[in-house]
């Protein structure tokens, strides 16, 4: 007899002509050998499922009721013939049953099969490759389960033999191995809406993580493409959670030894308590340590039976070993799961609760047990208190730590974990307890107290305490992927254009990284303009002139929108934008079409991409279209001591067609200058028009002074321009900045040689008074010595800061005063470039630093 494996059996099928009187389709289908074969096989139409395991030797009727429990097949009919003549199938007469499969109501479906030579299903994470091109000499595996180890064989095919024998490849089986993860997905950058110093990074998880969960993606930032130094954040996943742990001991003082009792925690979480029943004070930690755990004690202990009492050989002092309330096991004693509880222990001896019964001498061994079955009064086993099953006493004695916390169930859902020392010297434990479930917010989280402490000591000697500490705070990380803020807590410089990259973490290392293919900088709507200035052009119109904002949102302007109206909050305003920016700063736009004699208040705001900027409004704030030159610009006022009030300003952003001639100052101790003052508390000053600073003198240290400033050409005085702040009280203040610093390397070795000049400008760094680009020292007060740079205060020190960084931010430097204007920093690394500044101080506190120069030490 010639038996074919049915594993490498063809298994032919052959779509013969429909009928087409009866509208079916026919499938015969046949198997090939000789013999009395073995095995089963499967069918399947197009978009079945498979049928159950079929035997090589079934009737009709059985593969008739196996098409009949396919879902998707309708009404089949099944013909055997086994006398069927077998040459239009080309078998060569090796064909064994053969069946004629007829398609009754679905025809045109396709009939598939799978061989088996056993009973059942095919094997969990089975697969195969279908009858490949002959032409193929490759097949691409894919969908494995990565460390799980794959056999692999190829059999080839020919239509008159059928399938060769199984060839193994070498290697004959294979593991796909754990590896870094696949590049993350889809990565870009964009701005974060409302924020100047932070970025948005986009990105989707690799589509494979490697065979280990993500832990973590490493986002980075930097101003170069080649990230030379990047700003680097970890974006933790869950796989990275972090468990809140807790620890909780248990101590006796003043020579107590814990011998029985227990305590109760307190459990907060979420804002709910909960409180734990009693826990014994040996409490195994885990539910699986209750039916028992044991441990063998050193020293060899001696005993005669039916006597309570225990020595050791040698004689060992055991307080420190053995204490009261354990319970003893020993290799020689008569009852096997007898225990033996300690009554007293001193020095080397100690007493049993009862009389031992078994071997006298010494023992092989002496186990110490904690938890353990027993009796409902004797089981050391987790029960909840029953008057009939768990008397109180038990709950007291019984139970893991593990089982005491996890009856919580509702603050606990994933359970604990916990972990035992001990006993210390005074038969104390430490528990440690880590909490399974995700870690709450800070505030929330998981939070452990004692609630009542009823432990005792041998004798009630001394005292007992238990104490918890948090070892680790939990944390819990929700969502991994884009967008996120980067960096978290901001830092990055608005305006500068960043390149990002992503890399994923797993287990196995980094994948590489990608890098968002556009940079982008941190960008917000961008400031107020600046220097905004309503001037008169003729009766009819006005002409807003104005800079750029000195903030614009780390993007470039693209737009102004010049709002108008006779209304100071702008009802029924009118508007223009000006869009040509290329001529630059400052800007200008004639408003036309007004009414003669009519104010109009008008403001300007600045635009980015990001949107409009907040309104700047005019100054003045409204005019009436008329025809004069445009105020002084940017008119600041500075206090410059007691008795001194200086005022700078610009150049008129518009001198009306005509050069300036003059400039006036007025102060007066009214906002409206109107006041019945007399100097010096009142007046004005005219000045040439290359002067754009002045210092008003002898003022009063008890009068509010409010300055302004006209702009003077042959049509007349423009209208005042206020000074920033609007009005100032003369007091003393810190100096000005020390100039002319010069840093040499010193005459000796690790020293520099710095010298300075005096202030010459006051603190608030407008010059007392100038002539075009000449600077004039600042005028005496009266009844003094020196200029007031110094604030009215004579300065009394100067203070010399060095560090190796030009933005001494290290610890790489350090200060000294002097009272000079030079000094020798000495100490220092020669060779080494140390940048130097100095600030001058008086009684009332420290200027500003100088610019800092840079030298080598010596």
């Amino acid at each position: 007899m010639e038996m074919m494996d049915p594993l490498l059996s063809r298994f032919s099928r052959h779509k013969m002509a429909k009928d087409l009187v009866d509208q079916w389709d026919s499938v015969i289908v046949s198997y090939l050998g000789t013999g009395d074969l073995p095995g089963h096989y499967r069918l399947k139409y197009s978009a079945s499922e498979w049928t159950s395991l079929i035997p090589i030797h079934a009737t009709a009727d059985y593969i008739k009721n196996a098409f009949d429990h396919l879902s998707t097949v309708g009404d089949v009919k099944v013909i055997q013939n086994d006398c069927a003549d077998q040459s239009p199938v080309r078998t060569d007469g090796n064909c064994v049953h053969p069946y004629e499969v007829q398609f009754m109501s679905n025809p045109g479906l396709y009939l598939a099969s799978s061989i088996g030579n056993a009973s059942g299903e095919l094997p969990v994470n089975y697969g195969h490759s279908g009858i490949l091109d002959h032409s193929t000499d490759t097949f691409q595996i894919t969908g494995l389960i990565t460390g799980t180890e794959y056999f692999v064989a190829i059999s080839a095919r020919n239509s008159l033999h059928g399938l060769s024998k199984r060839m193994l490849p070498s290697p004959s089986s294979i593991t796909p191995p754990r590896q870094a993860p696949g590049i993350p997905q889809h990565v870009n950058l964009d701005v974060n809406s409302g924020y100047s110093d932070s970025l948005l990074v986009n990105f989707d998880a690799p589509e494979s993580a490697g065979g280990s969960e993500i832990l973590f993606y490493r986002v980075e930032l930097d101003p170069t493409p080649s990230f030379d130094s990047p700003i680097v954040q970890d974006f933790e996943c869950s796989a990275s959670n972090k468990r809140t742990e807790w620890e909780i001991e248990s101590s006796a003082g003043g020579d107590g030894v814990i011998n029985g009792g227990s305590f109760r925690l307190e459990l907060e979480v979420d804002g709910f308590t909960s409180l734990t029943s009693e826990i014994p004070y040996d409490a195994v930690a885990l539910s699986s340590n209750e039916t028992g755990i044991s441990e063998e004690l050193i020293p060899n202990f001696s005993l005669t039976s039916n006597s309570k009492s225990v020595s050791t050989i040698p004689p060992i002092d055991i307080e420190e070993v053995l204490f009261p309330g354990d319970r003893l096991r020993f290799s020689g004693q008569s009852t096997r799961f007898k225990y033996y509880e300690v009554q007293s222990v001193t020095g080397t001896s100690a007493i049993l609760g009862e009389a031992f019964i078994g071997d006298d001498g010494v023992q092989v061994s002496t186990t110490r047990h904690y938890g353990g079955r027993g009796t409902p009064l004797s089981s050391r086993i987790h029960c909840q208190y029953d008057e009939n099953l768990c008397p109180l006493d038990s709950e007291l004695k019984s139970g893991s730590l593990q089982s005491k916390l996890e009856d919580l169930s509702l603050a606990i859902q994933r359970g604990v974990f916990v972990d035992r020392d001990g006993p210390n010297n005074d038969n104390g434990f430490i528990w440690r307890v880590t909490f399974m479930d995700d870690a709450y917010p800070q505030g929330s989280d998981y939070t452990l107290r004692i609630h009542s402490n009823s432990l005792t000591t041998f004798g009630n000697q001394g005292s007992v305490h238990v104490s918890v500490n948090l070892l680790n705070s939990g944390r819990t990380y929700t969502s991994c992927t884009g967008p996120l803020v980067m960096p978290s807590l901001g830092g990055l410089v608005k305006g500068l254009e960043y390149h990002g990259r992503v890399s994923a973490r797993n287990s196995e290392g980094y994948s590489l990284p990608v890098q968002a293919s556009e940079s982008v900088a941190p960008m917000v709507v961008p400031g107020a303009p600046t220097g905004v200035t309503l001037d008169v052009i003729s009766a009819t119109e006005l002409r807003v002139i104005f800079g750029s904002p000195s903030d614009n949102g780390g993007d470039s302007i693209t737009q102004y929108l010049i709002q108008w109206s006779t209304s100071i909050d702008f009802v029924d305003a009118q508007s223009s934008t000006l869009d040509y920016l290329a001529g630059g700063s400052p800007f200008f736009k004639n408003i036309d079409g007004l009414v003669t004699g009519t104010y109009y208040f008008v403001r300007v705001r600045a635009k980015n991409s990001q949107g409009y900027g907040i309104s700047q409004m005019s100054t003045p704030a409204s005019l009436n279209p008329h025809q004069k030159p445009s105020p002084p610009s940017n008119v600041q006022l500075g206090i410059t001591s007691n008795t001194l009030l200086t005022i700078g300003w610009g150049v008129p952003l518009s001198d009306g067609g005509d050069s300036i001639s003059k400039y006036r100052v007025e102060w007066d101790t009214k906002p409206s200058f109107t006041s019945s003052s007399y100097p010096p508390n009142k007046g004005y000053v005219d000045v040439g028009s290359s002067v754009t600073s002045h210092t008003v003198q002898l003022l009063s240290s008890q009068k509010s002074y409010y300055l302004r400033v006209f702009a003077v050409n042959t049509s007349g005085s423009s209208v005042p321009q206020l000074a920033t702040p609007g009005y100032a009280i003369p007091s003393l203040q810190v100096p000005g900045s020390p100039h002319s610093l010069q840093v040499l390397p010193g005459s000796s070795p690790g020293t520099i040689e710095v010298t300075w000049q005096r202030p010459r400008v006051p603190h608030h760094t407008i010059s007392c008074f100038n002539e075009g680009p000449t600077i004039k020292e600042c005028p005496t007060p009266y009844g003094g010595s020196l200029p007031a740079s110094d604030g009215g205060d004579n300065i009394h020190e100067y203070e010399v800061e060095y560090n190796e960084r030009s933005d001494f931010f290290s610890g790489g430097g350090g200060r000294k005063t002097c009272d000079g204007v030079s000094t020798v920093i000495s100490h220092l690394y020669s060779g080494r470039t140390y940048y130097v500044r100095v600030l001058a101080r008086n009684a009332i506190g420290s200027g500003k630093y100088s610019a800092d120069m840079s030298a080598n030490a010596t």
